[in-house]
């Protein structure tokens, strides 16, 4: 008689899909698996077709990292979401993982975490590409209705900028990083190398004194516009033990002097590859790690900056 009854999936969010069986007399619910391993169910792609009864659901193995546990590639991601990412929803029962940035590393980057952590096939992360100034600007995108429930569920609100309320007053969503002194430092620093290559920057240019005097000016910073999110960066900072400012006019998280730089570039610096944008008009496309190293040998060989050749009209340089 099964075959005259009606067999569906369940798609909504709850800690266990059930597989309900109604037979027309009566129905019955078994347990049909873990949310963990149905990603399928919920994607809006997924969910154009039905999957006929008997037939092997896909991705069986695909699990969520442990509920106690940051993984290194979650640190990652998130650090990504944070900053260049955004996570939104699409449909009812669908969210839209969204990354774009002028580094192809960082697209690359988030592409590994969502295959790495969510077991997803490469052709899930499309990637597309046009220009922008005459420079390729790059973009990312995966529908996961699981994935996304999942993130925000554990996580929140991956919203840093403001809402406006009707009387014009800006009001700043419920983000907070999910960080604390409990938390693995080396998960803490990945993160971090995520944020920092994403929203951030080394700074190196010369400024002038009133007297006339040429100094260098060097630092990493971050921008961020959360007041919330910037608190709990220049927490998770201090946690390395690598000093830092809250710089409230400029949206930004300072970080400057030898020893705090050299402590960044030990436990946290850039993604590899990723280089300086073409904000710069004078380090655009250079590696951010590269210019790091420039700013830090400079101390005590401030004419080694002063002397290159590109400087020599210019008081005051800057990179981004």
């Amino acid at each position: 008689m099964i075959g005259r009854g009606k067999i569906w999936l369940y798609a909504g969010i709850s800690e266990n899909l059930k597989l309900v069986i109604d037979y027309g007399f009566y129905s019955v619910n078994t347990e049909l698996m873990s949310i963990s391993l149905t990603e399928n169910v919920l994607s809006a792609d997924n969910q154009q077709g039905t999957r006929r009864f008997g037939e092997t659901p896909q991705r069986l193995n695909a699990k969520y990292p442990s509920e106690k546990e940051i993984t290194n590639k979650e640190a990652i991601l998130l650090g990504i979401l944070y900053t260049d990412g955004c996570l939104s929803k699409k449909s009812k029962n669908c969210w839209r993982f969204y990354v774009s940035n002028t580094s192809y590393e960082i697209i690359q980057t988030f592409k590994d975490c969502m295959i790495n952590l969510f077991k997803l096939e490469p052709n899930r992360v499309r990637i597309s590409q046009k220009l922008v100034n005459g420079r390729p600007f790059y973009k990312a995108v995966v529908d996961s209705g699981l994935y996304g429930s999942y993130l925000t569920s554990r996580y929140g609100t991956f919203r840093t900028l403001a809402f406006k309320k009707e009387d014009g007053k800006k009001v700043y969503p419920p983000a907070k990083l999910p960080f604390d002194r409990h938390t693995n430092l080396n998960l803490i620093s990945r993160f971090l190398r995520a944020a920092f290559s994403c929203d951030g920057g080394v700074n190196l240019y010369i400024g002038r004194s009133k007297q006339g005097y040429k100094f260098l000016i060097r630092n990493v910073y971050l921008a961020c516009n959360h007041p919330q999110l910037q608190t709990d960066y220049h927490r998770l900072l201090k946690l390395l033990s690598i000093k830092s400012k809250i710089i409230v006019r400029d949206r930004k998280i300072l970080v400057q002097g030898k020893n705090n730089l050299d402590k960044f570039r030990k436990k946290i610096s850039f993604l590899n590859g990723v280089k300086i944008t073409q904000h710069s008009a004078y380090w655009q496309g250079w590696e951010k790690n590269k210019v790091l190293n420039l700013a830090l040998a400079s101390y005590g060989r401030a004419n080694s900056i002063f002397n290159l050749s590109k400087f020599k009209d210019n008081d005051i340089v800057r990179s981004s």
